[in-house]
């Protein structure tokens, strides 16, 4: 039975535990819009930790505080569907997950294995996800909110409750309840209480400074988020910087840490700078995406950190186990006597422990080699010297024996307790000739392996060097068509194949060698190394399953290599080497092939990584210019793209002319036959313009329904000209959505030209511009020149 002791410490939790719920349950704190929509549920890190960290059994007090906030909060009858079954439907989600982690799952609740943090993180989605649907549920059944906004409501409400679980739950499961847990239980021990690490890190400035560095740049990204009033809510990106750095460094411990700031300093933010309705879900989102992966890489870095000591450990083992040498092992006290001796030396001597204590490890007196020089030479060693010689002894069964002896003095506080000696038999090495040549060549192998592999290092620098200073994913596969052969020089051929796109199909992005023996493309299932994951070798001995784009006849080894960055493949590195009999002869098959397959490896593992990062570089370069829409370019890229084609105008005094074109009657058309049916309409003008204009002009979309195109080495005569055929286009083109006739279609255009018009690029488009609401003046329809500048 427990003591009183005991039941008052659980009386003070549970008041303590009701306190703070109703703290962390007020509207300024969890951001409540009204009923129902939330952005954030600290509270349910608090049931989660306390469920989770003591025991499932308060699931009877979490239903009474959430029952007890909603009456004093928010003023909701304890009888309603909220206050009863919202409350006890909640309570049980949560409880029951809390005992499968805590029972069957059996999960560390320091949370430093990953495997743990990933249980954790889907059981408490799941049970979060069934809490929202009953909670949601509950709203509508007391009438709070409408069925129109049961998805919504629930939605919220289940992101609020996984950034609680994700983001508050964690922190107090590593910082609070070890403590707590230990106060409660009836004997407490130090054991319970939560372990950094084997070694507490030494107080150093790096260690105080890097803290405060983090909080810092964990208020700077907060600034740069919502700070900028231009760009507010629009780098949520920066947010994982400081929770990755955390997590890398730290794990899982400090990482909590930084989450439940972050968290705060969001919250913070939204009070600071209230978001819209769009914004405030996709903040959310994030808050729980950045402490999903806050959790699970830090709990990766802790674990690794664990295995790093249990590793140290093993080492320390494995010394011990060294200690224990094959070489002959003697202790000398300081009279000469034997004190130890190990298998080994019994072994070497032919000797038992019994004879130890009357064995003579004199040397037998042979011609060159007298019994007095050995004595002389433990004297030095008992005299605190070291030694080092080679000697010859006769074994006990008349054997002579060529030793190496290795002596040491065993010192006691400075002082020379005896002598440590070490026998190895080298008798072979110095009587067989042979063997020393042998040696000698296995020595000359090895330092040419090494200048081999100096060789290729530096080559391996060399290639990564110039794919960091390419500038496109096609300088890149010229960095390697180049660098690849160079690397091996035994490869008569060589492809570097890439995904395309549709990621049905790999292609050649570059071939070196025997170009025509190499596929140009293939499916990604003619690939061994793309079906495994791993290379491949094919047409070697033991190995006759080969890859399908290969040629039949093939006489060659062929070495497919797949090239994984950051968990996606993006192609295959293929090296063909020929059968070369004096190669293999020399270095062996194995460790010939052995050395080029891990060459290969890195090379692949360094173009790979390369090429992920310029082919993201393009991707996103795409996406600042162009218009989603449409596929045109943006407004951006035309501000860009038209100074620099103002100034190499004026440099080669050319002319260049701008038109502003609005789709005429745009909005009443919207409201007729929908906006899907206006975006099909926008992308069907854009899909004219290509087609219509030269690959030298530049066609981008202005906003909404305008649009801007710039004509290089165009007058405003010719730019009239080619905007009255465009606009004649545009009237004859007939559309049709889901079978209806959309009716036609006019354009309004407006010209304006360098340099009669205009010397600036802002003066262009205002002027242009007017010249477009001319003509909308006019009737529609019409194409408006502007004005000289002298008229």
């Amino acid at each position: 039975m427990p003591s009183p002791r005991l039941i008052f410490r659980h009386g003070l939790v549970s008041i303590a535990f009701v306190l703070l719920y109703l703290l962390l349950n007020r509207p300024e704190i969890i951001f409540i819009s009204r009923i129902g929509f939330v952005a954030w549920y600290p509270a349910i890190g608090l049931v989660v930790a306390l469920l989770l960290g003591l025991s499932p059994r308060y699931a009877l007090l979490v239903c009474f505080a959430d029952a007890f906030a909603g009456r004093v909060i928010y003023d909701q009858a304890v009888m309603s569907f909220s206050g009863a079954l919202g409350s006890v439907g909640s309570a049980l989600c949560y409880a029951s997950a809390a005992y499968l982690l805590r029972g069957p799952l059996r999960i560390d609740l320091g949370l430093r294995r990953r495997r743990d943090v990933v249980r954790y993180v889907l059981v408490g989605t799941i049970a979060a996800g069934i809490a929202s649907i009953i909670g949601a549920g509950c709203l509508i059944a007391d009438h709070s909110i409408a069925w129109s906004e049961y998805k919504s409501s629930g939605l919220g409400w289940f992101l609020g409750d996984v950034i609680g679980l994700l983001g508050i739950a964690p922190f107090l499961l590593v910082h609070v309840f070890p403590y707590v847990r230990t106060w409660l239980s009836p004997a407490p021990s130090e054991s319970a209480l939560p372990q950094g690490g084997c070694n507490k890190a030494k107080l150093t400035f790096g260690v105080v400074a890097e803290p405060f560095g983090q909080a810092l740049t964990i208020f700077v990204v907060l600034l740069l988020m919502f700070g900028s009033s231009e760009r507010r809510y629009d780098h949520f990106y920066l947010s994982f910087i400081p929770i990755i750095w955390i997590a890398m460094r730290q794990g899982i411990r400090r990482v909590v840490t930084g989450l439940l700031v972050m968290n705060f300093g969001i919250v913070v933010a939204m009070h600071l700078f209230p978001p819209t309705t769009v914004v405030f879900n996709k903040v959310a989102l994030l808050m729980m995406v950045l402490s999903a992966v806050g959790l699970i890489v830090g709990s990766e870095v802790s674990e690794r950190h664990r295995l790093a000591i249990d590793l140290n450990r093993q080492t320390t083992y494995l010394d011990s186990l060294i200690q224990n040498s094959p070489l002959g092992i003697i202790v000398l006290d300081r009279k000469g006597g034997v004190e130890l001796a190990n298998p080994a030396f019994e072994r070497l001597f032919q000797c038992d422990k019994r004879e130890l204590a009357s064995i003579n490890v004199t040397p037998t007196e042979i011609p060159g080699r007298g019994g007095s020089e050995f004595t002389q030479l433990i004297g030095q060693v008992l005299a605190g010297n070291t030694l080092r010689k080679t000697i010859r002894q006769r074994r006990s069964d008349g054997k002579i024996l060529d030793l190496a002896l290795h002596g040491v003095p065993l010192l006691v506080r400075s002082e020379v307790r005896g002598a440590y000696l070490i026998y190895e038999d080298v008798s072979e090495q110095m009587r067989a000739s042979e063997a020393q040549r042998d040696h000698a060549e296995s020595l000359d192998r090895v330092v040419k392996e090494l200048e081999l592999r100096t060789k290729q290092t530096m080559l391996l620098n060399e290639m990564g060097s110039l794919l960091a200073c390419s500038g496109s994913v096609k300088e890149a596969c010229d960095v390697v068509a180049k660098s690849v052969p160079k690397l091996f020089p035994h490869a008569s051929s060589g492809a570097l194949y890439l995904f395309r796109s549709s990621r049905d199909l790999i292609e050649a992005a570059v071939r070196w060698g025997h170009e025509d023996a190499l596929a140009p493309t293939f499916p990604p299932d003619a690939c061994w190394a793309l079906r495994r994951g791993q290379l491949h070798w094919s047409g070697c001995p033991g190995n006759e399953i080969a890859c399908q784009h290969l040629t039949k006849n093939s006489t060659t080894d062929s070495l497919c290599v797949p090239m994984v960055a950051q968990g996606n493949t993006i192609g295959v590195l293929h090296l063909e080497f020929e059968r070369a009999v004096e190669l293999r002869v020399e270095s062996g098959t194995d460790g010939y092939r052995n050395s080029q397959q891990g060459l290969a490896i890195s090379a692949a593992s360094q173009v790979a990584l390369s090429l992920a990062s310029l082919q993201l570089r393009e991707t996103l370069r795409e996406q600042s210019i162009r218009d989603p829409l449409t596929r045109l370019f943006n407004r951006r890229f035309l501000e860009e793209s038209f100074e620099r084609e103002l100034q190499l105008a004026g440099r080669k005094k050319q002319s260049i002319a701008v038109l502003f074109l609005d789709l005429d009657h745009f909005k009443r058309f919207n409201d007729t036959f929908g906006h899907d049916a206006g975006d099909m309409v926008l992308r069907s003008l854009a899909d004219l313009f290509r087609n219509f204009f030269r690959v030298t002009d530049i066609c981008c979309r202005y906003g909404g329904e305008e649009f801007a195109i710039i004509l290089p080495e165009s007058t405003s005569h010719d730019a009239a000209i080619r905007a009255d055929a465009l606009r004649s286009e545009v009237k004859g083109l007939r559309l049709k959505y889901k079978g209806q006739s959309l009716g036609p279609l006019t354009v309004s255009v407006g010209v304006a030209a360098f340099p009669e018009h205009g010397s600036t690029s802002v003066a262009l488009l205002k002027i242009a511009d007017q010249c477009l609401y001319e003509s909308k003046g006019r009737g529609r329809d019409v194409v408006t020149v502007a004005l000289p500048q002298n008229a």
